[in-house]
C-alpha cells in the first residue's frame, strides 16, 4: 500500500495549474527576454566602441534564460523574441540579415544544449558556447553584406577583430547569465 504523505508537492501544484498554462507563460517571459536583450542593444550605449559589446547583456539573458528553463527550444524562443524586436523601424539597425542570424544561434544553442546535455554543466564551457554563436554575427555580415550593399564600419578593418571581440563579449555576458543562474539554483538547492 502507497503512503500518500510521499507523493511529491510538485505534482500537487501542476494538477491545480495545467502544463499547457505553464509552457504557456514561460513562453511569453522567453519571447519577453528576447525582447528586452534586444531593446538593451538599442537603448543601452556602452561608450567601449568595441563591436560585439552589446553581447554582455545580451548573451547574459539568452544564456541566462537557457540555463534557467528546460523548455528544449528555449534558446530558439528566446531569439525569437529578439527578432519580433528587430521588426520595430529603428531596432534593427538596417542590417536585414540579423533575424537570420540571430535565428541560427538560438537553432544552435538548443541543438548543442540538448545533444551534449552533461557537458553544459561546466559554466565555463556553456559560456564559449555563448560566445561562439555571439561570435556569428560579424561572419554573416561579412558573408552577406555586399549582396545588400550594406559596409558596417567594424568590418572595415576586416574580420579577425570583429569576430574575437564579439566572441570574447557573448562569452562573458553567457558566463554571467549562466553563472548566475547556476549560483541562484544552488542556493536555493541548499534551503
Amino acid at each position: 500500500m502507497k503512503n500518500i504523505a510521499t507523493k511529491s508537492q510538485t505534482k500537487s501544484i501542476s494538477r491545480a495549474f495545467p502544463t499547457s498554462l505553464t509552457i504557456s507563460v514561460q513562453v511569453l517571459l522567453l519571447l519577453m527576454t528576447g525582447f528586452l536583450a534586444t531593446w538593451l542593444h538599442f537603448r543601452f550605449r556602452i561608450p567601449l566602441n568595441m563591436p560585439g559589446r552589446h553581447g554582455l547583456e545580451f548573451m547574459l539573458l539568452v544564456m541566462g534564460a537557457r540555463a534557467l528553463s528546460e523548455l528544449r527550444i528555449t534558446s530558439t524562443i528566446t531569439i525569437s523574441g529578439s527578432i519580433l524586436a528587430t521588426m520595430i523601424p529603428g531596432l534593427h539597425y538596417g542590417d536585414p540579415m540579423l533575424p537570420v542570424t540571430y535565428l541560427m544561434m538560438g537553432i544552435v544553442i538548443d541543438f548543442a544544449w540538448y545533444k551534449w546535455r552533461s557537458v553544459w554543466v561546466w559554466i565555463p564551457l556553456a559560456a564559449l558556447l555563448g560566445g561562439f554563436v555571439y561570435s556569428f554575427i560579424p561572419v554573416i555580415r561579412m558573408i552577406f553584406s555586399p549582396m545588400f550593399g550594406i559596409m558596417h564600419n567594424s568590418l572595415k578593418g576586416g574580420l579577425l577583430f570583429p569576430w574575437f571581440t564579439h566572441l570574447t563579449f557573448g562569452f562573458i555576458g553567457a558566463l554571467a547569465g549562466v553563472g548566475l543562474v547556476t549560483g541562484l539554483k544552488k542556493m536555493r538547492g541548499k534551503k
